[in-house]
């Protein structure tokens, strides 16, 4: 008798111990409804309001079909679905707190498959063109500049697969090379047997070098064309058609680089503009040519630069508007002659782009915008065109000693005192402004990080109002050569911030080393100087990447990016390149992280589209520190590129920052995904991350290789 109870007492261990966790499920009063081939599945539980909750779905050989996680609300009420499902037996499991539940359900119709085989979009980066879905091929021509482009395309269904040259994709980058390259973009319909190709022809021209009184001509093809210092009689020769007292002709894409002694003058005409003149024009184009400041007369005000360009005899007007670029004039009035009248230009342009240039400029018309250093004038027709400094009653107060103030209109303008430059672009300030100066004698409550050392003098820069610019201003800052060398050492001009004690690196900055002055853009007015690293002993003096980087002077990374190389956590390529403005992959992103932050290598969560990657022990490593999670339980998307929402989830997660929950906010706010939101939030509060001149953060938008390496260098800096 008693070993038969000991059997009895045996046999129930063993019953409850093999069995399965979901015999003892939770309640998440699962429901599953089906209507037809789409199946939907809800529940609640006030006790698991707010919480994640997951959910399995395996076939009837307990082969996981799907997996997908969401968030119960308030009122532990959750949702998962529709999803479609081919005809079968499933079990649908959903947990997250607690045991999971299960249940059964049959679906009984397979699913028809959709025939849409139509793209919704196609977009090339910086390349504006006209899409139709019905339309299957596309000549797009780019300027010589243009090395690779990055195709982006959309299903109307989203069932449907994209390929893009035969890589299943629907965002890739492609390299462009000088002739005609070609991009294949193939969509295949849920029914796998529906397919549409579209076409690009992209063509980059090769430069040719223009010769005095040697015309070029014009034909379909697009042009680059070099203009050396010294050219005479630069022009262009178009075959045009008449029709009563007009004269049209169709023209390609041309861009023009003109070295002057003002500097490099460009010119861009974008493809498929519409040239219309007088019958009696000859066809012949004048390329930009630099005149005299004395040839034109505006009304007050001193001419600093002045640019011929089209025909000095009849008026030439374009139906697409045409970029004019003035280097160096950022913050002087632009305006244009005809004869013996001048025209200021007024009108301020949004942003410095092709669809706003052709929005915003009426027939005939012109805009500028400065971006930089440069003058930028947008027009619709040709002419001599100058940049000014008005006189006293205009936008311009300069080179005014001691702290007096610099009075600023909304046209914009240039302050110059105490060896400190600021160009205030046109429509930055809402009404007019004073502008001080001063040099901060007391510096000893600004600490300076001790990787760093001061090598200007600091100056305080006040405006009477606390309002932030609408648009960046530049800032100029002369630093001592004998503290510093900056061909060896890196230099940036930086602004302090009151609130965290630290120095932040300005935006766009750029290094005169002939000059000794670094260069540098912001939103607001501070104190500001000039930093450069302090060489560690354990730093070797050569870098680690002997490839010299020729692609990176005067980026506004470049420092950053050496900061990087001198880490061994980046490289350039070995062509002596880096493409800092090249997108950055996934993959590519994690091992920078991973070697940056000297993470000791782990044996991470496997991912399946890992096991044969480059990546696969950075991937592992940054997993086991629980810095990434990937797509999925089996999917990291190694070659995809990254995001800047998903830059800032793994930085944030690297950098053990402590989370925030609410911060300054940005047009787009809205398109940050719901996971990444407190990591952007806390990204932008440790200004780690920054928006963009338009207000934007483009949290979806793809970052490159510059961006990578800064936000991964604030962050080493913000854990000393």
């Amino acid at each position: 008798m008693k070993k038969k109870w000991l059997g009895l007492l045996l046999t129930l261990v063993l019953v409850f111990t093999l069995l399965p966790a979901y015999a003892f499920a939770d309640n998440y009063n699962l429901v599953v409804s089906v209507n037809n081939n789409q199946v939907i599945l809800t529940g609640g539980n006030a006790s698991y309001g707010g919480k994640n909750l997951t959910l399995r779905v395996a076939d009837n050989s307990n082969t996981n079909i799907l997996a997908d996680q969401n968030k119960a609300d308030a009122n532990g009420n959750y949702s998962f679905g529709p999803y479609t499902l081919e005809a079968g037996n499933y079990t649908a499991y959903v947990g997250g707190v607690g045991n999971p539940e299960s249940k059964t359900f049959t679906v009984s119709q397979s699913p028809v498959g959709n025939t849409n085989a139509n793209l919704k979009s196609l977009q090339l980066s910086g390349i504006p063109f006209d899409f139709s879905a019905d339309k299957t091929d596309y000549p797009i021509s780019v300027g010589n500049a243009v090395s690779s482009v990055t195709v982006t395309a959309s299903a109307a269904d989203p069932q449907a697969i994209i390929k893009i040259n035969n890589e299943t994709a629907a965002t890739k980058q492609v390299n462009v090379n000088e002739g005609v390259t070609q991009v294949s973009v193939e969509v295949t319909a849920q029914d796998g047997i529906t397919k549409k190709t579209y076409s690009l022809s992209i063509t980059r021209p090769a430069v040719q070098t223009v010769v005095s009184n040697v015309p070029i001509q014009v034909s379909t093809e697009p042009l680059s064309l070099s203009i050396p210092e010294g050219t005479t009689n630069a022009t262009l020769q178009v075959t045009s058609d008449v029709a009563g007292t007009t004269r049209t002709a169709t023209l390609p894409l041309i861009e023009v680089k003109a070295v002057t002694s003002l500097g490099n003058v460009s010119l861009s005409i974008p493809a498929g503009t519409k040239i219309t003149a007088p019958a009696n024009w000859d066809g012949v184009i004048k390329l930009p040519t630099l005149l005299s400041n004395s040839s034109v007369w505006p009304d007050s005000g001193d001419v600093s630069a002045v640019i011929e360009v089209g025909s000095e005899d009849v008026t030439l007007t374009f139906d697409k508007a045409v970029r004019l670029l003035l280097p160096y004039q950022a913050g002087k009035a632009a305006g244009y002659a005809k004869g013996n009248v001048f025209t200021p230009i007024t009108k301020a342009l949004s942003t410095d782009t092709q669809t706003a240039a052709d929005t915003e400029i009426q027939a005939g018309g012109d805009a500028k915008i400065d971006v930089g250093n440069d003058q930028v004038i947008w027009t619709k027709h040709f002419t001599k065109f100058a940049s000014y400094t008005p006189a006293s009653n205009g936008g311009y107060y300069g080179n005014i000693g001691g702290n007096a103030s610099n009075v600023i209109s909304t046209n914009g303008g240039t302050v110059d005192q105490n060896g400190v430059k600021i160009v205030i672009p046109a429509g930055a300030v809402a009404s007019d402004i004073k502008v001080t100066v001063d040099k901060v004698t007391d510096v000893s409550k600004l600490p300076v990080d001790p990787s760093q050392k001061l090598v200007s003098d600091v100056f305080e820069i006040k405006k009477d109002n606390a309002d932030n610019f609408s648009a960046a201003v530049s800032i100029t800052l002369p630093f001592n050569k004998t503290l510093v060398d900056p061909a060896q050492t890196s230099v940036g001009i930086y602004w302090f911030n009151e609130q965290t004690n630290k120095w932040i690196a300005l935006d766009n900055t750029q290094v005169d080393k002939t000059n000794f002055t670094a260069t540098g853009s912001v939103n607001h007015f501070g104190k500001f100087a000039v930093l450069a690293d302090v060489k560690k002993e354990d730093i070797p003096t050569t870098k680690p990447n002997s490839v010299e980087l020729s692609d990176i002077k005067g980026h506004w990374a470049e420092t950053n990016i050496q900061a990087l190389i001198q880490l061994e956590a980046i490289t350039g390529y070995p062509d002596g390149t880096f493409k800092p403005s090249k997108s950055i992959t996934r993959a590519e992103f994690v091992s920078v992280l991973v070697k940056a932050f000297d993470l000791p290598a782990k044996d991470g969560k496997t991912f399946t589209d890992i096991t044969d990657h480059w990546a696969k022990s950075f991937i592992a490593t940054a997993a086991a520190h629980g810095i990434i999670s990937g797509y999925s339980d089996t999917a990291f998307g190694p070659n995809n590129l990254i995001t800047r929402e998903q830059m800032a989830q793994m930085i944030v997660s690297a950098s053990n920052i402590e989370l925030v929950s609410s911060g300054k906010t940005y047009k787009d706010s809205a398109d940050i995904s719901g996971w990444a939101k407190a990591a952007v939030l806390t990204a932008v509060s440790k200004e780690l991350i920054g928006g963009y001149e338009d207000g934007t953060l483009k949290p979806k938008g793809n970052a490159t290789r510059a961006e990578a390496v800064t936000i991964i260098l604030r962050a080493l800096n913000l854990n000393k």
